[in-house]
């Protein structure tokens, strides 16, 4: 692909393989009377609530909903979905490689536990598979290990045909086909390398910041007559040492055209990571644990740990629950604990969006807000047997593959021949 094609806008919603967050007692006690609808699905949603605005009619509009796309323009979304995902994976590990450079040192089992907190030990395990086929001495080029350590685990133990995927309109050989084949062109791969050293060295220090990415939250939001569910998976968020002198940030990397000023739809998705964010870390960053400072290292640097959470409550966990009516009252909040930013990986070039980018820096701005999360929901409600195939992940074109692929650890390091599941 040319630089030139990296500027278009995916032709459809990202689709990736739903992450669970929370047990199956907690989903179902939650759901009873409301939707759950993450913040990407928010997107395509609003967007079908538009269009069913807009409609002449109920049957038009429900006509509309089946129309299918092209299957090349499914493709070249799917190409721009693997894409982002690549680009992304290539940043959080290159991120990772740089803190524990900090204590020379690569990443061990408990810093990948730490930085992608509450994913299953499985992942983290299969995570320092992909280091030891990735092996290169420590005096290489930092950029260039985490470089080779991205393109193994690009490579291997990748699933390609995840079990709860039941549709292919593409089919999984052909996601593999473009997974494998370099769809980020080397002269992006060097653009990044290039860009990368414009990062803050507050952020890369593991003493003054702690790093979390695709942070699993849980944000029940309660109205009047139902409540919508909300799991983010934040790309990253970073919480200072010294807060709450210092904000926690929270960044949403986006590529090509998606970086931009945001517009309606994506207002209200970082309106609700912020409220995600805000009520679900403010009463436990006092639980991160953090090495000692320099002065007071009594044993070898490379012993030290990046920054994780401790005690009782370190594994429980994000879900918070608050009334639509009290939103409101955190608005005071929002400036002063948490920021929000896009940042593309391929440049590090960022976009800061405050309160007034969003248009919510009023009371009344948040009650419009609320009114149309709640018109959303309730829309999703009326037709959730419908729009589910519009938003449903399992239900997509086609899917990007899941990592690891099923006892990855215990076998060969390499991904499996692309077999269709049998489905009923």
């Amino acid at each position: 692909m040319s630089n030139t094609r990296l500027l278009q806008e995916p032709l459809l919603p990202e689709y990736v393989p739903s992450q669970e967050v929370g047990n199956k007692e907690e989903k179902k006690k939650e759901l009873s009377n409301g939707s759950r609808i993450n913040p990407s699905q928010i997107e395509i949603l609003s967007t079908l609530y538009t269009q069913y605005k807009d409609s002449k009619n109920e049957k038009d509009f429900l006509q509309s909903i089946y129309e299918e796309k092209e299957e090349k323009d499914i493709l070249e979304s799917a190409k721009w979905s693997i894409y982002g995902t690549q680009m992304h994976s290539l940043q959080y590990f290159t991120l990772l490689f740089n803190r524990t450079a900090y204590y020379n040192r690569v990443p061990n089992i408990d810093d990948f536990m730490s930085t992608f907190l509450q994913k299953k030990t499985e992942y983290s395990n299969s995570l320092l598979k992909i280091l030891t086929l990735s092996e290169s001495p420590l005096n290489h080029n930092i950029l260039d290990r985490a470089q080779n350590y991205w393109n193994e685990w690009r490579m291997n133990g990748q699933d390609f045909t995840p079990a709860k995927h039941k549709n292919y309109t593409i089919s999984p050989s052909k996601i593999r086909e473009v997974w494998e084949s370099g769809v980020i062109p080397l002269e992006d791969i060097s653009l990044f390398k290039k860009s990368f050293p414009k990062i803050s060295p507050e952020k890369l220090n593991p003493e003054k910041t702690y790093i979390l990415n695709e942070a699993p939250l849980l944000l029940n939001i309660y109205f009047y007559d139902s409540n919508l569910l909300i799991p983010t998976f934040i790309d990253e968020i970073c919480i200072p040492r010294d807060f709450p002198n210092t904000p926690i940030q929270i960044i949403d990397y986006k590529t090509g055209t998606q970086f931009k000023q945001p517009q309606f739809k994506e207002k209200i998705q970082i309106f609700l990571m912020l409220n995600s964010v805000l009520l679900n870390l403010k009463d436990r960053v006092k639980d991160i644990k953090f090495a000692p400072d320099f002065w007071e290292i009594t044993h070898e640097k490379h012993d030290l740990s990046l920054p994780h959470l401790q005690g009782k409550n370190a594994n429980k966990k994000f879900i918070e629950s608050i009334y639509s009516t009290q939103l409101a009252s955190v608005l005071d909040t929002y400036n002063g604990y948490v920021e929000f930013s896009y940042v593309n990986p391929l440049t590090q070039e960022k976009i800061d969006i405050d309160l007034d980018t969003l248009g919510i820096n009023k009371k009344k701005d948040i009650d419009e807000v609320i009114h149309y999360l709640n018109s959303l929901s309730t829309f999703y409600l009326k037709y959730k047997d419908v729009l589910k195939y519009k938003i449903d992940s399992s239900k997509s074109p086609y899917t990007l593959p899941i990592f690891p692929l099923k006892n990855f650890t215990k076998e060969n390091g390499f991904s499996k021949d692309v077999q269709l599941p049998f489905i009923i």
